[in-house]
């Protein structure tokens, strides 16, 4: 799991962000991140249509909350700017990864806050995701979805059941209102393409979901056993 990671500006400028998860892999934030409270992680603003979290008990979006973490501090960054990043991890080697587009930085962050968080979407998901490691690619987490919606599908299952249509189109719902909160705070774009990357990659789970499932399937499915003629 990761514990921190660290963003190398070509311009010199270092910004290092930490991370704290259980064992489970579910996010824990400090709750005192902002001296004030902005109106765009407020809960009430741009509420998705599928939260089912009460404002009264719970006043900020959770995914909002991880986010302004980052985004203050890349409200004027270019999302296409090459930096080197190091990923710290729990019992595991640093990584250093080098000429990444911030945007792709940023794609990681969003998907542990809306996945690994306390999002009531997107923790729908969460077992599937979770396994991910650092910086997935986008094969290896369009697979994860795949594998979260084939969980109790029949053979005779070839299409999305309604249930998933249901999801796929509250997790849109949740990144274009992430979208609309984020473009309140920079001139840069950095904080939104991020967030574009993975509503694109939901997007093109939801054209190619029977596909994606079926692959994963024949995969699991047991070599047949040679033959003996």
């Amino acid at each position: 799991m990761i514990k921190a990671v660290a963003i190398h500006h070509p311009d010199g400028t270092k910004l290092r962000w930490e991370f704290d998860f259980t064992q489970h892999g579910t996010m824990r934030m400090n709750r005192n991140l902002l001296a004030e409270t902005p109106e765009w992680i407020l809960l009430t603003y741009c509420q998705c249509p599928a939260c089912t979290l009460d404002p009264v008990e719970h006043p900020i979006c959770p995914v909002a909350e991880v986010l302004s973490g980052y985004a203050y501090d890349l409200r004027d960054r270019k999302s296409f700017e090459q930096v080197t990043v190091e990923v710290f991890r729990d019992n595991a080697p640093t990584v250093m990864l080098r000429n990444i587009p911030l945007q792709t930085v940023v794609s990681e962050v969003v998907r542990l806050a809306v996945f690994q968080y306390e999002c009531p979407i997107g923790r729908q998901i969460k077992p599937a995701l979770v396994k991910l490691p650092p910086f997935p690619t986008s094969e290896e987490i369009l697979a994860a979805f795949a594998q979260a919606f084939a969980a109790g599908r029949t053979d005779d299952e070839g299409g999305l059941r309604a249930e998933d249509r249901a999801f796929l189109e509250s997790l849109h719902d949740l990144f274009g209102n992430l979208s609309v909160r984020l473009d309140r705070i920079g001139r840069g774009d950095a904080h939104l393409n991020g967030v574009v990357i993975l509503h694109s990659l939901a997007v093109l789970f939801t054209l190619s979901a029977p596909e994606l499932i079926r692959v994963l399937s024949d995969k699991a499915k047991p070599a047949a056993p040679p033959s003996l003629s």
